[in-house]
């Protein structure tokens, strides 16, 4: 009934926990449960440890990239080949607490819509939370579309979201793509925490990428002049458990 999608890179040292408590908290909503973790070109041992994990846990499907593409490129991979009726995606580190799927599930059964968890990091630096602000409210007003600040991959779609989805022809950033193509989420307010990794995998290089990225993609002018017929670069899967 769902699956849960989860792109990795460097996190070994996440993917145990991570697993346990998806597959604690996904046991509360549905005996049909499917985690699907993409490895996108990692440079640790987080292949092995999908593999091993799969052992264990038959519910899992793990995806290996041929490089890195980039952690958006790889939830589409997830999305593409994920096969229950409803999908929940978050990042791998456990910032995004596996407890709050219940409510993502709870809140879609009662209206029927997508859900996102809104997140508040009133726990985190005062700076970064301005910075944040300020980016997000100007890639609203370049595009002309509603970019809220504090919402992040943490979210729940259902089969004709993810069909619409899976027919864009550029990926940027999921919940902009998603915005972009007109659906509105349900939000669920919650805190996010500092995760169980000692170190985040996007550095300021990557950050400066990502934001020049979705400006780029999502500026009014991009929106409109935008070609429909070019395809998605193709995305290679090395291997599949």
């Amino acid at each position: 009934m769902i699956s849960i999608i989860s792109p990795v890179y460097n996190s070994e040292d996440c993917l145990q926990k991570l697993v346990k408590e998806i597959t604690f908290y996904g046991k509360k909503i549905t005996s049909k449960l499917e985690i699907i973790l993409v490895d996108d070109g990692s440079q640790d041992n987080s292949w092995k440890k999908i593999v091993k994990l799969k052992k264990k846990y038959k519910f899992i499907k793990g995806i290996k990239l041929n490089r890195n593409y980039g952690q958006h490129k790889a939830i589409y991979v997830g999305i593409k080949v994920s096969s229950k009726k409803l999908i929940i995606v978050m990042d791998c580190d456990l910032q995004d607490n596996p407890a709050y799927m219940v409510e993502l599930y709870e809140k879609y059964i009662k209206y029927k819509k997508p859900v996102i968890i809104r997140h508040s990091y009133k726990n985190f630096k005062l700076k970064d939370r301005i910075v944040s602000n300020i980016f997000w409210y100007f890639l609203s007003a370049i595009s002309l579309k509603k970019f809220y600040p504090n919402l992040g991959n943490y979210l729940l779609i259902d089969n004709k979201v993810k069909k619409k989805y899976l027919s864009i022809t550029r990926i940027g950033y999921l919940y902009g793509d998603l915005v972009v193509q007109g659906n509105n989420f349900l939000e669920i307010e919650k805190i996010r925490s500092y995760g169980i990794r000692s170190n985040t995998n996007y550095n300021i290089q990557k950050l400066i990428y990502l934001g020049l990225n979705l400006i780029f993609k999502y500026n009014f002018l991009s929106l409109f002049l935008y070609n429909y017929k070019t395809k998605i670069k193709k995305i290679s899967i090395e291997k599949i458990l």
